[in-house]
């Protein structure tokens, strides 16, 4: 008997508890914030100096990107070997087109982040006629909110002209400005 005023007095409880809740429901409205997006640069073009070639081996690499969304870029670099002769390249000087795909989430967009890149390389090369080869770098871009951006990339190219060399690896440390 005690068993069974317990189990009733237990559900008395637990049925007032679940009826004495409240619908609570609230309307949520989603607004779209551009306060956000405005705080990031609207520039379309960007300059950038591989510092890391500068400051090792005298070298000036010269980039210039066109941002096409926020996803993708097309670029020009120019290379020229402004130092004296060294082992870390034998190009004098060279021409490279590229197309840069960026992948993004919520807080990387609009051309940063980590990035793809295949190139192409018109080069001088030491002793010898125009030489091209084709490559592909992957690199990490930081921008900030004035424009200014930071880039780490490194890559592997492959002459594709008949040349002693076989092929080049681009690294660097790129700081620049989108306006």
């Amino acid at each position: 008997m005690m068993k069974k005023i317990f189990l009733l007095t237990i559900l008395v409880c637990f049925g007032h508890i679940v009826h004495g809740q409240e619908e609570n429901i609230q309307k949520v409205q989603i607004v779209k914030d551009s306060s956000f997006e405005a705080t990031f640069p609207k520039g379309k073009n960007e300059i950038r100096l591989n510092a890391l070639s500068f400051l090792i081996v005298e070298d000036l690499n010269i980039f210039y990107e066109r941002i096409l969304n926020k996803s993708s870029s097309l670029g020009l670099s120019m290379f020229i070997n402004a130092g004296e002769e060294n082992t870390l390249t034998e190009r004098k000087f060279a021409v490279n087109p590229y197309y840069r795909f960026y992948f993004y989430n919520s807080k990387e967009y609009g051309a940063r982040g980590f990035f793809v890149e295949g190139f192409s390389s018109f080069a001088s090369v030491k002793n010898e006629s125009l030489q091209v080869s084709l490559g592909m770098t992957i690199g990490q871009k930081w921008v900030t909110t004035k424009g200014f951006s930071f880039e780490l990339f490194v890559g592997l190219a492959r002459y594709i002209t008949d040349t002693a060399l076989e092929a080049h690896a681009p690294i660097g440390v790129a700081i620049g400005k989108r306006f």
